[in-house]
């Protein structure tokens, strides 16, 4: 498992505003790693009544933090291009096949600018 297209940082999003104020959203950073691009397939989202959609942007792997859950920001940072900011809507950890080690497999989708 090789690491190396950048870092990714993960933050949770926390509500700061006081009692019977409108909910006011900052992101507290918590984990910060290496990560890897994973391959990825795209479908079409037809959103539906009474059904979660889910749209992937881009998949990552990263070392297992079991912090990590749906609805967290992450802000990938490339060596080459574009800082991006994105939201996990999927989770996975595990044990990497080759090399044994335990990976968190992000499913990320981009946040509008």
């Amino acid at each position: 498992m090789i690491l190396d297209s950048g870092i990714c940082r993960v933050s949770h999003k926390t509500n700061v505003a006081g009692f019977g104020e409108k909910p006011r959203f900052v992101d507290q950073p918590f984990f910060e790693s290496w990560y890897a691009e994973l391959s990825f397939e795209t479908t079409p989202a037809y959103p539906t009544e009474n059904r979660e959609e889910t749209q992937t942007d881009a998949r990552v792997r990263v070392l297992q933090n079991r912090q990590i859950t749906n609805h967290d920001h992450v802000t990938l940072s490339p060596f080459r291009g574009e800082i991006r900011d994105f939201e996990v809507t999927r989770a996975y950890h595990g044990r990497d096949d080759e090399s044994g080690e335990l990976i968190s497999d992000l499913s990320l989708r981009l946040i509008a600018p």
